[in-house]
């Protein structure tokens, strides 16, 4: 019998980890949360998370923003995909929106008061990371998504230097 790794795998935290509660479709959501915060969170391709438990890789809607004033990154994600939740603990949440940067705390509170604004939201609200053991694992995926998706886009907008004697 194999012996079982004592090691944690070391994952960074988030800077900031918002639960929202709505029944909203997550386009709406976004709508609403593009106009009200000023963010400009965009569809991207599903973020892949491996679930031990069942032993698959399940897929939950992803929008992400980039931000260059703060030099963060803006992540919404669907807590459910039609199975299993994201974050099995957190069911009452619909969506997490998760920033990773440098962002001041009254900047992260004014986010959560402005989302709470939103009529047909009925809960936003920062999450302690401390206690959940699963979302090691969930964070770490979404880190290696977006470096995928950065790598994607950052080879879609090469500069395409012609040759001396084409000039």
């Amino acid at each position: 019998m194999a012996a079982k790794s004592r090691l944690d795998p070391a994952f960074e935290p988030a800077d900031a980890f918002i639960g929202i509660a709505t029944n909203m479709p997550a386009t709406q959501l976004v709508h609403f949360i593009n106009n009200i915060t000023l963010l400009n969170l965009v569809r991207e391709e599903d973020l892949p998370v491996y679930t031990e438990k069942t032993d698959s890789l399940n897929r939950f809607r992803f929008f992400y923003y980039p931000d260059e004033d703060y030099r963060s990154d803006f992540c919404l994600v669907g807590n459910n995909n039609g199975g299993p939740h994201l974050l099995a603990t957190h069911k009452q949440f619909s969506f997490f929106l998760i920033v990773q940067g440098a962002m001041p705390d009254g900047k992260i509170s004014q986010l959560v008061a402005q989302i709470k604004s939103i009529t047909g939201v009925q809960l936003a609200a920062i999450i302690s990371q401390e206690p959940i053991k699963s979302l090691g694992p969930i964070l770490q995926d979404l880190e290696l998504h977006l470096t995928e998706l950065k790598k994607v886009k950052a080879g879609g907008l090469k500069r395409y230097m012609p040759l001396s004697e084409n000039q």
